[in-house]
């Protein structure tokens, strides 16, 4: 995943991550343009399952989103 600077919209290189949770990522990275020189983190995040795993691990909960939350919505109308 490429991010730019926030300050001088450079290419920013991510120098080290870490796995914080089963769906969050925390990454810290580097301005490419040495005369800015900014560092800062991010949060890369699972939010949402757009096609359910074949193999889902019962310990993670994702909600459902796009296409597969409207098929399980569809399937919970009621009848009339």
């Amino acid at each position: 995943m490429a991010f730019t600077c926030p300050h001088c919209d450079s290419v920013a290189f991510t120098r080290s991550s870490r796995q914080a949770t089963a769906t969050l990522r925390e990454a810290y990275l580097q301005c490419s343009n040495l005369y800015c020189g900014h560092t800062f983190k991010t949060l890369t995040e699972i939010v949402a399952t757009l096609s359910p795993s074949a193999t889902p691990n019962p310990k993670v909960f994702i909600r459902l989103g796009g296409k597969a939350a409207m098929e399980v919505a569809k399937d919970q109308l009621p009848l009339i």
